[in-house]
């Protein structure tokens, strides 16, 4: 039994060997690699609605992401994609006042044992998987019925100004491999803000 146990160790030790330092290679080619093409990201669409006393977000994202990206993404890199959203009141002679503002969070990564692309929600930890990364990245650039404000924060009768932006960040590494990507923010972007006004 224990000849059994190291000789399978020693097993996996050899396959994770080559597979370790082709992922060194090919991400140091990347890296490497002249004036790498940077993600882009733009807001399409966003509204509120009033939905039981809540305030729900819908938002769409045109998301394009480089083919040396999408590569990366399948050699061990992780893409974040941040909405960030906030709420202001309008004030005529002063700087608008600031009323709310949260973070909608997903990471996206695969999983090379299953072939599948990982979607997590890290405000809910919950995890979709699907078997393309176009089709995880159409899931993730549409946001519907998100949960912004209750309307009882806002009071009768003043403007309020919401706006939305979106952020892209492949600079998620392996702590063994991110010397590799000092320059990361290559692969990151982010959008303007999109922006429009509610009367209560």
């Amino acid at each position: 039994m224990s000849n059994t146990g190291s000789q399978h160790r020693r097993d996996a030790e050899r396959t994770r060997g080559p597979y370790a330092a082709w992922l060194v290679c090919f991400l140091a080619t990347l890296v490497a690699s002249a004036a790498l093409a940077a993600p882009r990201v733009t807001v399409g669409s966003a509204e509120v609605s009033l939905d039981e006393g809540i305030y729900e977000l819908s938002a769409t994202l045109d998301v394009r992401i480089p083919d040396d990206a999408r590569k990366a993404i399948e050699a061990g890199l992780t893409l974040r994609l941040d909405y960030e959203i906030e709420i202001s009141r309008v004030r005529r002679y002063m700087p608008d006042a600031g009323v709310a503002s949260l973070v909608q969070s997903y990471e996206l990564s695969y999983h090379a044992l299953s072939q599948r692309y990982l979607l997590r929600n890290l405000n809910t930890g919950a995890q979709l998987d699907f078997g393309s990364l176009q089709a995880a990245i159409d899931r993730v650039s549409e946001v519907r019925g998100l949960p912004v404000i209750d309307s009882l924060l806002l009071e009768a009768g003043p403007t309020y100004e919401f706006r939305v932006r979106a952020v892209v960040d492949m600079s998620t590494v392996p702590d063994a491999l991110s010397w590799l990507l000092f320059w990361a923010d290559d692969w990151s972007a982010t959008s303007e803000w999109y922006a429009w006004t509610l009367r209560r």
